[in-house]
């Protein structure tokens, strides 16, 4: 029995636990999949002359690629799960990853340079990794772990995905903003938190909280302003961690999303 047939269908809790999908958004999402490499076949219909089929069907590739993100296991605890080597189940991850990046549609870089009556929020989370094998040392996060930063932008009234840069554990939330160099219309506003300190050379619509300096304490006006902007930016909070726990279908159904190394 494979392990897609596995699955606690009759359970939408558990199975949302396993694989970070309700069954109809991963349904959803394999039919895109089929009907993709149906296309590709038809344009390219002597690439594949020669070459074997692939040991899993697409359901369980699907599953092996949302798994992976869900849960980070190491690559030989889940090639143990779906009866593959650590190879071929790496090769796996990374055509199925490829695949759902373009049945996606994502948008190009200059998707938030379009609308500018809209109000963007903008935090940085991050995910521990398997100790890299070279340059660890750019990996490893003042969390005392090896980690990747994720920087998530998104629009406050829709909760939309707009924007994924990827940076490593090392570096300052700011530097990764700086480094993915991304467009934003001029009259977007933008929210960040106070590790986006300079932001308003960069965008000037932008909006921090006021910081503490020094040995003084912060006015009665400025807490009353920290704690409205915290209460228009918790949005992301919840974004951020439902990406992280739950819900993957936020990151391939339903929005937008670009993601970068």
């Amino acid at each position: 029995m494979t392990p897609y047939a596995q699955l606690p269908t009759h359970k939408p809790e558990e199975y949302l636990r396993i694989v970070g999908l309700s069954q109809e958004d991963f349904l959803h999402l394999n039919r895109k999949l089929a009907d993709y490499l149906d296309e590709q076949k038809a344009l390219k219909p002597l690439t594949r002359r020669g070459r074997k089929d692939s040991k899993l069907a697409l359901e369980d590739r699907l599953l092996l690629t949302l798994y992976y993100l869900r849960h980070y296991p190491t690559l030989i605890n889940l090639a143990a799960v779906f009866g593959i080597s650590e190879s071929y189940c790496h090769k796996i991850y990374a055509r199925t990853a490829r695949m759902l990046a373009k049945v996606e549609k994502l948008p190009n870089r200059k998707a938030l340079l379009e609308d500018p009556v809209v109000t963007l929020a903008i935090d940085v989370s991050e995910q521990p990794i398997e100790r890299p094998a070279k340059n660890q040392k750019a990996y490893y996060s003042e969390k005392k772990r090896h980690t990747i930063k994720a920087q998530l932008v998104i629009c406050v009234l829709t909760l939309a995905i707009l924007s994924v840069v990827v940076g490593k554990g090392q570096q300052h939330d700011f530097s990764v903003f700086k480094d993915s160099r991304l467009l934003l219309h001029p009259d977007v506003l933008l929210l960040a938190d106070s590790g986006y300190q300079g932001m308003h050379k960069h965008h000037q619509n932008s909006t921090l909280p006021v910081k503490k300096k020094k040995g003084q304490s912060l006015s009665a006006e400025d807490k009353a302003y920290n704690k409205a902007l915290s209460k228009q930016r918790v949005f992301i909070e919840h974004v951020n961690r439902r990406c992280k726990f739950s819900e993957l279908s936020k990151m391939f159904i339903g929005v937008s999303t670009r993601i970068t190394r």
